[in-house]
């Protein structure tokens, strides 16, 4: 349905215009390793042994990072849009792919032009308990350009960016569950929708939601769907609030000037990992910079009374995991997880 080859041309032209080049030599391999140490150590998580030779890291122009994640936005849309268009009109599936491969393009193009940096566990909706370490992507020109509009030292937020990735690598390698858990919960919460509506109907939809940001898919979720959906807002808020619980901590010894960092880049959130953005925008979540900071609050609050031992039992297995109401009253959790 979608043209993911006329996509990525209307995205690189789209990202070509106001690329511009890397500069500079920064060792970013020498500072994945500087980082992963002290995150290790502060959260006691301890990565598989053959993470670091299997981690690979890009230095990345936006084309490329374009190249590579269409193929996540395709493992993420096509099985839903075949689902959807069982017994549609041919006129009905070419229309809508023509709507949805130029939203798609203008989305990639726009991203591209944002990320710095990315951490990806591949595509959510493949079936694979262990899917071994994620590529890492820094995109130099973006951070170069970033730290010019944020009148930051370059090397400073290439050490952020990289302290950031990397927290998100303890997360998925030492929890590979975790993002076959999110891959459940994105498919059980859309999946259902696009049979419920049909292929002109879901289209719209998405092509809204793609184009605004909006809420349309919520307004017909039924009671199981808006469950699922609160499990995904929730277990997004506390992945990244866990993330930046972590890095504030561990960073303020690591990075330069970190706080004057933390508060340019808190105002831009500019690290938000692409595909969640697409999730955001297909489904309407409307997860804002407050509800990370609901996140990060629920990890402090953990930490305070029981350590980063207590705090890391939202990794031992689904069940765990907050809900939305235990992220935002931590000690609804905490009590849920005391002893039998």
């Amino acid at each position: 349905m979608i043209s993911w080859g006329a996509a990525r041309k209307i995205a690189v032209a789209l990202a070509s215009r106001t690329e511009k080049q890397a500069t500079g030599d920064f060792d970013y391999p020498a500072a994945v390793e500087r980082t992963l140490g002290p995150l290790s150590d502060f959260t006691g998580i301890q990565l598989p042994d053959n993470a670091p030779d299997g981690r690979q890291l890009r230095v990345a122009s936006r084309a490329e990072w374009i190249d590579f994640n269409i193929e996540g936005f395709g493992a993420l849309m096509e099985p839903v849009l075949k689902r959807a268009a069982s017994g549609a009109s041919d006129l009905t599936w070419a229309v809508g792919g023509v709507t949805l491969t130029a939203q798609i393009g203008l989305l990639l193009g726009f991203l591209s032009s944002r990320v710095l940096g990315q951490y990806d566990t591949g595509p959510l909706l493949v079936r694979k308990q262990d899917p071994g370490p994620g590529k890492v992507f820094f995109l130099d020109g973006n951070i170069a350009s970033a730290a010019a509009r944020l009148n930051v030292p370059v090397d400073g937020l290439r050490l952020w960016i990289v302290l950031h990735e990397m927290t998100h690598a303890l997360q998925f390698e030492g929890y590979p569950w975790v993002r076959t858990h999110l891959g459940e919960l994105l498919e059980g919460f859309i999946t259902p929708l696009a049979d419920r509506l049909g292929v002109r109907e879901t289209v719209r939809r998405l092509s809204e939601n793609l184009r605004t940001g909006g809420r349309s898919v919520e307004l017909v979720m039924n009671r199981p769907q808006r469950e699922a959906f609160d499990r995904m807002q929730a277990t997004m808020a506390v992945i990244e609030g866990y993330s930046d619980y972590v890095m504030h901590n561990v960073g303020r010894s690591l990075v330069p000037h970190y706080e004057h960092l933390k508060n340019r880049m808190d105002r831009s959130r500019a690290h938000r990992p692409p595909l969640e953005t697409a999730i955001f925008r297909l489904t309407g979540m409307d997860v804002k910079l407050e509800q990370y900071r609901l996140g990060e609050r629920f990890a402090d609050v953990v930490v305070k009374r029981q350590g980063m031992d207590g705090l890391n039992r939202v990794w031992e297995r689904a069940e765990n995991l907050p809900t939305l109401e235990e992220v935002r009253d931590p000690g609804l959790w905490m009590t849920r997880m005391e002893p039998a």
